[in-house]
């Protein structure tokens, strides 16, 4: 056991799932679910401008991450509907992923694997790839929990909120912003796949414990971190990925609230 794996799945957790109730108030399910297409689709373009330029890899797919992401924010303010605009979002974030993975595997064979962000693979980060999640993961939990009362009042009646004052077309590309930064920042560790389940579940059992919005963050943030420390260490007694651990404990979580 390596102090790295317990750090970067615990930051993981804790950075998706302080997003998961966001997620829920602002009723963005769908664009969450398309977000790790966008992601798979950065770190891909990521890599390759890294190779050409000499660059950090990490550093290039968080930059190229975020105006693929507010394609999807600006055709919400051109008043195209939230799930046509997912549609469109996610039929071109697909076929664009597919083809600059093709460009990576082709032109990079020996140098770059995609495996490790499709299924993630947390025990193989180094010393310096895990503080920096770690920081990013920080950053992006307090700014979670510093917006959500906003983002929950904006969800439940955004012309109210606009009247109060709140600049709601900001909000979106900063909501945009903190999800991108976390789908992209978290994908090495979660995965491509598992990465939906962690946005999305942790609000869905919260939902069904939580009596009040502070509950809901709250049960979101601690199932989950939970989840992702127990996932380390039950990965090596089934002999599974920690990300697919990660999952099946969530999902279970899920089960057992449902049946209370």
């Amino acid at each position: 056991m390596d102090l790295r794996w317990f750090l970067v799945m615990g930051g993981a957790a804790l950075a998706l799932s302080s997003m998961s109730p966001i997620v829920a108030a602002r009723r963005l399910g769908f664009f969450a679910s398309a977000l790790p297409h966008s992601a798979l689709l950065a770190v891909s373009l990521g890599y390759v401008l890294s190779r050409v330029l000499g660059l950090d890899p990490f550093a290039c797919s968080l930059l190229l991450s975020l105006p693929i992401s507010y394609t999807f924010t600006f055709l919400l303010h051109r008043g195209v509907d939230a799930e046509i605009a997912t549609s469109v979002f996610v039929a071109f974030t697909s076929s664009s992923s597919v083809a600059a993975m093709y460009l990576v595997l082709t032109r990079f064979p020996a140098e770059a694997s995609l495996w490790s962000y499709i299924l993630g693979d947390p025990l193989l980060v180094s010393w310096s790839e895990a503080l920096t999640i770690l920081l990013l993961a920080a950053l992006l939990t307090a700014a979670a929990v510093l917006v959500y009362e906003v983002e929950v009042m904006i969800g439940l009646d955004a012309d109210f909120a606009r009247v109060s004052g709140v600049r709601v077309e900001l909000r979106d590309y900063l909501l945009t912003t903190m999800l991108t930064l976390a789908s992209v920042g978290m994908l090495r560790v979660v995965g491509f796949v598992v990465q939906h389940v962690a946005i999305l579940l942790p609000a869905a059992i919260g939902t069904r414990v939580a009596r009040n919005a502070r509950q809901l963050m709250l049960v979101s943030v601690t199932l989950s971190f939970l989840a992702g420390i127990l996932s380390v260490a039950l990965a090596s007694v089934v002999d599974m990925p920690p990300s697919a651990v990660y999952g099946l404990l969530l999902m279970a979580a899920y089960v057992l609230s449902l049946l209370r």
